[in-house]
C-alpha cells in the first residue's frame, strides 16, 4: 500500500482524550505547533509513549462546514531509530484485503472478495467477506497490531469488549457451516511472532484460544511502513 501524498515529519508532545494527539511538525523555520487526529483508540504503548517520538502524519482536506476542524492525521511513529510503526488502524483492513485479493502474495488462492464492511451478527459488521475456493464464505475480522514486548506482537493493548464479541459472533458463523478468519495485520517488522496480549486483557485470550478450538482460524501478516507506504513481509506465527 502506497500513501496517497507524502507524510509531514513531526514531534509528539502529548496525547489528549483518545483521538486527539499534540505534534510539532516540523518546517524549515522550526516547529510549528498542531493538533492530529489519531483514529488509534488503543493505549498506543510501544508506539507513542514519549515526548519527542517521532510522528509522521497525512494531510486530511479542510472542511468548509467545520474550518477549524483538525488538518493532519497520525499515520506512522519511530519509537526506535530505524523502527516504524504504522499507528492508524484505519489501514489494516485495505493492506489485509491486498494480501486476501493478490495471489502473487501467496497468502490464500482462489477467494474471491464479495464485500467489506457486510453486515452480520448483533448490529456488527464484519471487514471482509469472502468466498474460499471451494465457494464457502469466509468472515473475515481485521485487528491491527502495533503493541510489542520483546519479540511479541500482541493484541489488543488496551481492555476490549468489541474484541470479545466480534470473536462470539464469528463463531456464529461457524456454527452455521461458514469459516471465519481472525487475521492480526502487524504493522512493525521488529517482531517475530503474534499473540494474544494476556497481561493486558486475559478474558481475550482465554476466550480466543476456545475458539480456536471450536474451528476459528488465526494467522497474522507482518507489514514494514516506510516513507512511501507499508510493505508485506510475510505471514507471522501465532503462539497461544
Amino acid at each position: 500500500m502506497r500513501y496517497e501524498a507524502d507524510l509531514l515529519p513531526a514531534l509528539f508532545r502529548r496525547r489528549e482524550k483518545r483521538f486527539s494527539v499534540l505534534a510539532d511538525i516540523v518546517t524549515p523555520e522550526g516547529p510549528n505547533e498542531v493538533w492530529c487526529h489519531c483514529p488509534n483508540p488503543g493505549r498506543l504503548t510501544s508506539c507513542l509513549e514519549s515526548p519527542g517520538t517521532p510522528l509522521f502524519l497525512s494531510a486530511l482536506p479542510l472542511n468548509p462546514k467545520k474550518p477549524e476542524g483538525l488538518r493532519f492525521r497520525t499515520e506512522q511513529s519511530e519509537p526506535l531509530p530505524g523502527v516504524r510503526v504504522g499507528i492508524n488502524p484505519n489501514r489494516a483492513n485495505a493492506l489485509a484485503r491486498e494480501i486476501l485479493s493478490g495471489p502473487a502474495q501467496g497468502f490464500v488462492s482462489g477467494w474471491t472478495h464479495v464485500g467489506s464492511e457486510v453486515p452480520y451478527g448483533k448490529g456488527s459488521r464484519i471487514d471482509h467477506l469472502y468466498h474460499d475456493e471451494t465457494g464457502r464464505p469466509v468472515y473475515v475480522e481485521v485487528k491491527s497490531v502495533t503493541y510489542r514486548e520483546g519479540d511479541r506482537a500482541l493484541f489488543p493493548d488496551a481492555v476490549s469488549e468489541r474484541a470479545l464479541r466480534h470473536l462470539a459472533e464469528m463463531l456464529d458463523r461457524i456454527a452455521a457451516g461458514d469459516r471465519a478468519l481472525l487475521l492480526f495485520v502487524v504493522q512493525r517488522a521488529d517482531c517475530r511472532v503474534a499473540a494474544p496480549a494476556d497481561k493486558i486483557h486475559p478474558a481475550y485470550g482465554e476466550a480466543l484460544r476456545k475458539a480456536v478450538e471450536k474451528g476459528l482460524e488465526v494467522r497474522a501478516a507482518q507489514f514494514e511502513p516506510d516513507p512511501v507506504g507499508i510493505h508485506y513481509r510475510g505471514e507471522m506465527p501465532v503462539v497461544f
